[in-house]
């Protein structure tokens, strides 16, 4: 990460050597370069449209997974209903509902949920999601208009939840990984930069929503928190005992 490219092309043949010490192997004929940043507001494309919100940034697809987790999310939902209709003959009634429901969780649900646990979405987003999911439900069970089901009992006969709640549980298993593994990995380094941070002016305008303050917030929920590294040990201890690390996260 650079404010000039130029640096950035120079660094990476040796980020290439130290990534392979971690099993991590980058292609540099393959590598891209991408500008991140919030347009200002009036700021306008070539075409005369507000950029505000539409960066080019937040169209780049990264291993598998749009930058821009709104984005990402509204992709997923696209290619969740592709994959419901492929398999569309495997929601038939004849088949029971248990193997049905089997099915659509290994076929589409994991379509659906791919990389959530980096989603920084808001609210608005993931409810999309949720109604994505009770539509395919619907679809399984074979409920068509004007034959209606509550949420409630929706989720009760197909003995699931809203994937919206099961975001937040991966985003707790993602930290407890994170917090686990080595010190000097990407993912543990990562964390510590956005500690260190937290001191740091930032942008003029109301604070943006990430997956950072996403974490912090969880935490929070838990009375934990993540201000410092003296706070990022004591949660390392912490996940270090995987049922107790698990108890916090049924507090979702």
């Amino acid at each position: 990460m650079d404010e000039d490219e130029e640096n950035l092309r120079q660094i990476l043949p040796m980020a290439t050597e130290i990534l392979k010490s971690w099993n991590l192997f980058v292609n540099e004929d393959k590598t891209d370069f991408t500008h991140v940043y919030l347009a200002k507001s009036g700021e306008k494309d070539t075409n005369g449209k507000p950029l505000t919100g539409s960066e080019e940034w937040r169209k780049s697809i990264t291993l598998g997974s749009m930058l821009c987790s709104k984005a990402d999310i509204q992709r997923r939902i696209s290619l969740g209903y592709a994959a419901f209709n492929k398999y569309r003959k495997a929601w038939n009634t004849k088949i029971p509902l248990k193997k049905r429901l089997i099915l659509y969780e290994a076929l589409v649900v994991s379509v659906l949920m791919y990389n959530s646990s980096c989603w920084a979405a808001p609210k608005a987003a993931l409810e999309k999601l949720d109604i994505v999911h009770r539509h395919h439900l619907k679809c399984i069970l074979n409920y068509k208009y004007p034959s209606i089901i509550s949420n409630v009992n929706l989720y009760k006969r197909c003995e699931t939840e809203p994937l919206s709640a099961r975001v937040e549980r991966n985003r707790w298993k993602m930290l407890g990984h994170v917090l686990r593994g080595p010190v000097d990995g990407p993912a543990h380094t990562s964390l510590v930069f956005a500690i260190n941070s937290l001191n740091m002016k930032g942008r003029v305008g109301r604070p943006q929503s990430n997956l950072f303050s996403l974490i912090k917030q969880d935490l929070n929920e838990r009375n934990l928190f993540l201000n410092n590294i003296n706070d990022l040990n004591y949660l390392r201890n912490i996940a270090y005992d995987r049922a107790s690390w698990r108890r916090k996260q049924q507090l979702m």
